[in-house]
């Protein structure tokens, strides 16, 4: 795997990223009740280009992405920024929670084709204490990826 290094934009979205640490159920229920809330924080959301550009997520996925997904391999990292009075979680608990639902979601939007290797080259779990006074929320930085 080669990673470019070139990063082409950022969604920040107002809603948590958690661990997982309650267990997750066998039942579909709670997953789709999670990515329905993912899909309505993601049309809320806001997107950073390269370039310092600030839109929302509708106007970027009709305007800079032609109403496409994006056109090549990614690498993603999920940054929790915590909020106030909120811990680190272990590092290896970061994409176990609602990560999954929240992938599902951005492809289920349009940003990207599909979630397996062909698309997403690598994904890595970020945590952020270092801006509490603007938390709770989560980042998805997408980087050209060979």
């Amino acid at each position: 795997m080669k990673i470019t290094e070139e990063h082409l934009f950022t969604i920040s979205l107002d809603k948590e990223l958690k661990n997982g640490n309650e267990g997750r159920s066998k039942h579909w229920s709670s997953a789709h009740k999670e990515k329905k809330q993912w899909i309505d924080a993601l049309q809320a959301a806001d997107v950073e280009t390269d370039s310092g550009m600030v839109i929302d997520t509708q106007t970027f996925l009709e305007e800079v992405l032609g109403d496409r997904s994006v056109q090549q391999k990614v690498g993603l990292t999920f940054t929790r920024v915590l909020g106030k009075g909120q811990r680190l979680i272990d590092s290896d608990s970061i994409l176990r929670g609602n990560a999954k639902e929240l992938l599902d979601s951005v492809v289920d939007f349009g940003i990207l084709e599909d979630d397996n290797n062909e698309y997403v080259a690598w994904s890595l779990g970020l945590q952020d204490d270092t801006r509490r006074s603007e938390g709770p929320f989560v980042e998805i930085s997408f980087y050209g990826a060979e």
